[in-house]
Formats: structure tokens, sequence, C-alpha cells
């Protein structure tokens, strides 16, 4: 089974993540205007289908609801990535909890015509209340866990040296025993995602993001490698049961050819072109659907693991 998914967060999620000042732009935001457009030519080059993550405040412009309903009546499906974007969600009362959900639900409802099945936490991190806010939101469905101990360590790392530069990002840490939960697909424990649930537990199934060689398998990581050494990775992963791609907008954008301010550069994946992560995109994903079919997040809960549909 292969799995793409893109989490369309928009801009200003960096600056909060980086440390740096927000800035006001006219206009849908590229990840939404131009981002999703790049990643429906991408899958239709490929025959692929896809989920896209949405945040809902950022869908309130025309044309990002117009990217996004050309996206839905494509085929692929919307799901739901919260109101705002916060990264402490886990750390929320209940009640602004259930606000986040409920409203990216409702928000990605009003473009689809339908409740989104999936649901993805900002950060990756779920904490013992998220899951059971996401389930009472309407999902059907987790796809939040990402098993890599390496990128944990990394993010505190970076968090603690933009705490020191006076820089302070919105990013937190959580549990770190997130980071060791199952690779493949499990219905995951409310209260202890990382677990698989016992029969008779409450559960909600969960769909990881895949890890190679320990790191995150992105768009971000892809993006640092040639498209030889992209094709090489994805023959490799091809052979596992289970293989989720993450995307993120940004990483269908660069500074340069999208006019982009400077110090977004702080996120690796802008540095490179677009036209050369496209090629090492095609490269990964060719290589992997020699042996996947890659379908979205939604038919994959309802085909495979009889998660009930629409």
């Amino acid at each position: 089974m292969l799995a793409i998914s893109i989490d369309l967060d928009p801009l200003s999620c960096y600056r909060r993540l980086y440390g740096l000042p927000e800035e006001e732009a006219p206009g849908a935001d590229p990840v939404v205007s131009v981002a999703v457009e790049r990643f429906l030519e991408l899958m239709h080059g490929l025959g692929a289908k896809g989920t896209l993550f949405c945040v809902g405040e950022s869908l309130a412009h025309p044309e990002a609801q117009a990217a996004l309903r050309a996206a839905a009546a494509a085929g692929h499906e919307l799901a739901n990535h919260t109101w705002s974007h916060p990264y402490a969600l886990s750390r929320l009362p209940d009640p602004a909890l259930a606000r986040e959900l409920g409203d990216g639900a409702r928000a990605v409802q009003a473009l689809s015509g339908q409740p989104p099945a999936g649901f993805r936490a900002p950060g990756y991190l779920l904490g013992p209340r998220v899951l059971a806010a996401a389930r009472a939101a309407g999902a059907r469905y987790d796809a939040s866990a990402l098993p890599s101990p390496l990128y944990q360590a990394a993010k505190a790392g970076a968090v603690g040296l933009l705490a020191l530069l006076g820089r302070p990002s919105a990013a937190i840490l959580g549990d770190p025993r997130e980071a060791l939960g199952r690779t493949r697909p499990y219905p995951a424990r409310l209260d202890r995602p990382w677990r698989a649930a016992r029969p008779g537990e409450d559960s909600l199934l969960e769909l990881p993001i895949s890890a190679a060689l320990g790191l995150p398998l992105t768009g971000g990581l892809l993006a640092q490698l040639g498209p030889r050494a992209a094709g090489a990775l994805g023959a490799g992963l091809a052979r596992r049961g289970w293989v989720q791609l993450e995307l993120h907008g940004v990483d269908l954008l660069d500074l340069r050819s999208d006019g982009l301010p400077p110090g977004l550069g702080a996120e690796r994946s802008l540095r490179v072109p677009w036209r050369i992560k496209a090629e090492i995109y095609r490269a990964f994903l060719q290589r992997v659907m020699e042996r996947h079919e890659a379908g979205t997040l939604e038919d994959i809960a309802v085909r495979q693991f009889l998660v009930p549909g629409s």
C-alpha cells in the first residue's frame, strides 16, 4: 500500500516555527494557490490519488477554495489539519481543542461536500486527548504518527538552538514514546496513541507516516537527494507492505521562482528549485509504484481496514 499525503501548512506556520517576524501578504497563500496546483499536476502525471490535509482558516480566499474544489473533483481526498494549525494543540484546554478540530472539519466539509474522514495533528503530537477529540469531530482515521526518534531528537535540538538565538519556536516537544510507535497501520489507543488497542478498547485507526533510515519520509528529506538516489530509495522502500510519503506545501514551492521572502530559507526545502524537486519526487514515486498503487488514505482505510465509509 502506498499513500501520498500533503500538509497545506500556510507560510505563517514556518514563520512561527523558526521564530521569524510575521508578515502580511495580500491574496491567497502560495501553499494553496500554487502548491496545490503543482501537486495535482504531479499526481496526474503519475496516475495517483492523494490526500490533502487542509488548515481551515487558510481556505477563506476564493483562489484557495477553487484549488481545493478542483482537487476534490479530481478524486483526491480533503482531510482535516485543524482550523489554525496550533503547534501546541495537545496542550489546549478541552473546549479549545474541540473548536480547533470541529471548525477545521466544517471548513473542509464546506469545500468537499462531506465530512472529512482523516485527521493529522500539527507537529505530529497527539498526547492523551487529541485522538478522542478527533473521533468526536468525525474522524475515522488518524495519520499523525511519525515513528522517528531521530526526528524528535533533531527537533529538540532545533527548538533549543532557536531559544538561545532569541527566536523562540512555536514547536513543542511531546511524549517521546510517540516516536516509538508502530510503522504499519494499527488501531491506536485513544489515550496512548503509540500503543495498539486491545479488543474492546477505544481506538482510532492510525496510518503512520513512514521513515527511511530512521528519518521521516517527507518531501524535505527527498529534496536533499538527487533523482538517482531518490529512485534507489523508492526501489528499496517498495519492498515494504506500507509506505506513506508526507509532503508539505512548501515542498512544491521555492524561494526564487515563487518570490518568497528570503527569511523563509530557514526551511531547507525552499532552497531547492521546484523543477528539481519535481524530478526527484517523480523518480522516487515511480519506483515505489512499480509494486504499489497509490490511493487516498480514506480509500485505504475503507478498503483495507474495513473502516466505515462516508
